[in-house]
């Protein structure tokens, strides 16, 4: 998602409370694994040691007709093959992706990925909400998606989102891997991300992950977190404390994501970079220079 207008309209049936950690700027996590200044960053371990099935398949689905030429231009800021590896993908999982949003952008290559001998569940918004709802639109736009390459996403399970408090993912412990794409600022601004990541950590195996990647904004004390994830941003260390005070355990870092260029200062916020725009014409030449978002990509274990 994004859009700060859709975002910050956005309306479930029932939001649940959310704890404030207020000021929270913890350590990180002295066992988990960072990317060492000179050193290889944890997510090139992961690819050079990843199952060699899986990365073929990837590397199929990544290079596949489903996915649209805009869409590839993005692989240079997402990189979608290091971030999968990095969080553990393998072809034979059970795998949730939270809040696609209606492109569905890693959907096009979860999908097809573990389509023969794994399982992808996928969140979406609901279809027969009012009509002029953003959430209403873009459920319908995934489910469209889904529709029109059957060869694809035909064996795609499809999870509903109408009140997040009873959202459930999957049954108890059987899934391998959940995953989450800049969303995690959304959810703290419209609280709820009690519930989801609550829902995640139930649906995951013991040793299973959550992989979470956020727009990552500038290292300070968060009083107020709905209002400091108005920006699109939220700073590393709060979103890990907030992530592990759910019963997850951070296990790695990465900085395949990252964006020096990023100065996250903006008028509007995480959505003036590209592919939002939302100056329009206004300095896009500048913002165009900038790239995408810096971004965390955090690695999460149930234990």
């Amino acid at each position: 998602m994004f859009l700060r207008t859709a975002l910050r309209s956005l309306s479930l049936t029932a939001l649940v409370s959310t704890t404030v950690l207020p000021g929270c700027a913890s350590k990180p996590a002295t066992s988990a694994e960072t990317p060492a200044p000179g050193g290889e960053d944890p997510a090139g371990a992961a690819a050079r040691d990843a199952d060699p099935a899986t990365v073929e398949a990837l590397k199929a689905a990544i290079a596949g007709p489903q996915r649209s030429a805009e869409n590839r231009a993005r692989d240079v800021y997402r990189h979608p093959l290091e971030t999968l590896l990095f969080f553990g993908l393998k072809k034979d999982q059970t795998v949730v992706e939270l809040w696609p949003g209606g492109g569905g952008w890693f959907t096009e290559v979860l999908a097809p990925t573990l389509r023969d001998s794994g399982k992808l569940i996928v969140t979406n918004f609901d279809p027969n909400g009012p009509a002029d709802a953003y959430q209403t639109r873009n459920g319908k736009k995934f489910l469209e998606k889904l529709a029109s390459a059957p060869e694809v996403y035909d064996k795609v399970e499809v999870v509903t989102v109408t009140d997040p408090s009873a959202l459930v993912l999957a049954p108890e412990n059987s899934v391998d891997l959940v995953v989450t794409f800049r969303n995690t600022h959304g959810w703290v601004e419209n609280g709820i991300d009690a519930a989801v990541y609550s829902a995640a950590f139930k649906a995951l195996k013991p040793g299973g992950v959550l992989g979470v990647e956020a727009h990552r904004g500038k290292p300070q004390p968060v009083d107020d977190p709905k209002k400091v994830a108005e920006t699109g941003y939220l700073p590393e260390d709060w979103v890990v404390a907030r992530v592990e005070s759910f019963g997850f355990k951070l296990q790695a870092r990465s900085e395949i994501n990252a964006n020096p260029k990023d100065t996250k200062d903006y008028e509007k916020g995480v959505w003036t970079l590209p592919p939002s725009f939302e100056l329009g014409d206004k300095d896009r030449d500048k913002y165009a220079a900038i790239g995408e978002s810096d971004r965390m990509t955090l690695k999460f274990v149930k234990p």
